[in-house]
C-alpha cells in the first residue's frame, strides 16, 4: 500500500515522497501539472537509488490544490481507460 509523506509544504512549494510507488504514476501527475498556467515547476525523480521512492516537487500559486487537481484528472483517465478495456474484452 502507498504511503505518503509531506517533506515541505510551503505557499508555493509543495514537496512529497510516495512510498511504495512507481515513478511512472508520479510522472503521470508531473505531466497533468505542467499544464497547468499556475504551476511554474514540476517533477518527480527516486529518492535513492536502491529505495526507489518516487519524490514529487510542485512549485506555483497553491501546489497542493494543483496536485489534488492533477490526481482527479489522473482518475478520470485511467477510469476511462478502464471502461474501455471492460468494453473491448467482453
Amino acid at each position: 500500500m502507498t504511503s505518503l509523506k509531506v517533506l515541505a509544504d510551503e505557499k508555493d512549494y509543495l514537496e512529497v515522497l510516495l512510498e511504495k510507488e512507481d515513478v511512472g504514476f508520479t510522472n503521470l501527475l508531473v505531466e497533468k501539472l505542467l499544464k497547468d498556467k499556475d504551476v511554474t515547476f514540476a517533477a518527480s525523480a527516486y529518492d535513492h537509488p536502491l529505495r526507489g521512492n518516487p519524490l514529487l516537487k510542485v512549485k506555483g500559486k497553491n501546489p497542493r490544490k494543483h496536485l489534488k487537481e492533477a490526481i482527479r484528472e489522473a482518475r478520470k483517465e485511467l477510469e476511462s481507460l478502464n471502461d474501455l478495456l471492460d468494453k473491448k474484452t467482453k
